[in-house]
């Protein structure tokens, strides 16, 4: 295997550790974890000694609170059903918070030889580490399966798992945007359904901010949570690009890419809108949805379980568009490290292959808000009529027609930290928007460039 080499090490130093001021990336920053959270330093592969023991299978995580407490369950239930391997899965931090620490540690270990056996990584950053040679191909595996053949996958599910068209990463925590909307408040501001484009979200919230806002207790219309993830979705739903067809340069700087950000911004400036400028700001949005501090937000499939806790009765609908409906995934996939011994990379695989069944995703998806990852999972009989009674859950699904791909280079990882900057030298900043865009695309690709 290579060593990462300096630029893609850097990409991922400054990709995963960007300063999040109004961002997530599919998770919230809940830092409670009731995963295993022994032994979060770098651990060796290991295989069994004997024959008759278990293979054993290291596998770090980034699942905390109640997330990390599904997985658990799983993997407790695989370790007890299948008696030749044993599955530990380790907690070692957020996959994708800007302290990033389970990124921070796999480049440790990988720098030391001294790897993990299976690894759950952000969706974006796969690309970097398959460049580089830290992940198994897993097209042999695939082919012998009886369920996770490429064609099994829903449509648009694969994307960001593959770089050069070859498979790194099954599926895992995978979600894209959601908008979600107060049913009550819009009943109160006369508003009849939820926005179907970025204009209609600026009229709406405006009407909500009138109506509803009282003598110490301000009410805002909207407010965002994803950050350079919304931005990345919106400048594809204008038509416009993130990089040249090469993939070698940034692009977005174009007036496709400015087009909702313009919004955005005019609506911050209004009043209409808020933004939260911590690094838990995805918490934050929630908390405000909850609180009936807003009436809109746009997130991540995988907050509905947050909201639920809120005890808000909350609608979900498909995120707004500029020109034409685009969603781009989020969240992380599994991925095998080459470096694993051969028994421990055939053990997780089989794990792997177990978790995407059909009756482990259907679980992982009804207990974490998460989307089910084969086609059979959400036809089948269980998740339709979950589906009918949470119709929330069903909303992420529909939108995967309108999947588009990052773009599955390493160098989109860096450009991801100057889309965030961009975001929040306007929405925080109170910079012009071109100019924003324009300043933060001449230094992606001085930095990518080097």
């Amino acid at each position: 295997m290579k060593k990462l080499g300096k630029k893609a090490s850097v990409a991922l130093a400054v990709g995963m550790g960007m300063t999040v001021l109004v961002s997530g990336c599919g998770t919230s920053n809940n830092t409670s974890n009731t995963s295993n959270a022994a032994g979060n330093s770098a651990t060796t592969s290991s295989t069994s000694t004997t024959t008759a023991a278990p293979v054993k299978v290291t596998f770090w995580e980034g699942m905390s609170g109640q997330l990390g407490g599904v997985l658990q369950h799983l993997v407790t239930k695989f370790n007890a059903t299948h008696k030749g391997v044993h599955v530990d899965a380790i907690y070692e931090g957020s996959y994708a918070d800007p302290s990033s620490t389970l990124q921070q540690k796999l480049l440790a270990a990988i720098a030391s030889g001294k790897v993990p056996d299976m690894v759950q990584v952000e969706v974006h950053s796969l690309p970097t580490y398959a460049a580089n040679g830290a992940f198994e191909n897993l097209t042999s595996y695939m082919a012998s399966s009886s369920h996770d053949q490429k064609s099994d996958f829903v449509p648009g599910i694969l994307y960001n798992t593959t770089y050069n068209n070859v498979v790194y990463g099954l599926p895992f925590n995978r979600s894209v945007q959601t908008f979600y909307y107060n049913p009550k408040m819009f009943q109160e501001a006369g508003i009849s359904g939820p926005p179907k484009t970025w204009a209609d979200v600026e009229k709406d919230a405006a009407i909500i901010h009138a109506k509803l806002s009282k003598p110490g207790h301000e009410v805002f219309g909207f407010e965002p949570a994803g950050g350079w993830w919304t931005f990345e979705q919106n400048v594809l739903s204008a038509g416009g690009t993130l990089m040249n067809s090469s993939m070698t340069k940034a692009t977005f700087d174009t007036p496709q890419a400015a087009a909702a950000l313009q919004i955005m911004a005019k609506m911050e400036k209004q009043g209409t809108m808020t933004c939260h400028s911590s690094a838990n700001g995805w918490d934050e949005t929630i908390a405000d949805f909850g609180d009936g501090r807003t009436a809109m937000y746009c997130g991540s499939a995988a907050d509905m379980g947050q909201i639920r806790e809120t005890k808000l009765a909350f609608k979900a609908a498909p995120m707004p568009y500029v020109t034409q409906p685009v969603v781009t995934s989020g969240g992380a996939d599994m991925a095998i490290m080459s470096q694993a011994p051969a028994a421990a990379k055939k053990a997780a695989w089989e794990f792997m292959e177990w978790m995407t069944a059909p009756a482990q995703t259907e679980y992982w998806s009804m207990n974490t808000g998460y989307m089910p990852v084969l086609q059979s999972a959400i036809t089948s009989s269980t998740m339709q009529t979950y589906y009918q009674q949470h119709p929330n859950a069903y909303v992420p699904v529909q939108e995967l027609k309108y999947a588009e791909q990052a773009p599955p280079t390493p160098l989109y990882l860096e450009l991801q930290h100057y889309e965030q900057n961009a975001v929040d030298d306007v929405l925080v900043k109170h910079e012009s928007v071109m100019q924003a865009l324009k300043t933060n695309v001449q230094k992606a690709n001085q930095a990518i460039s080097q």
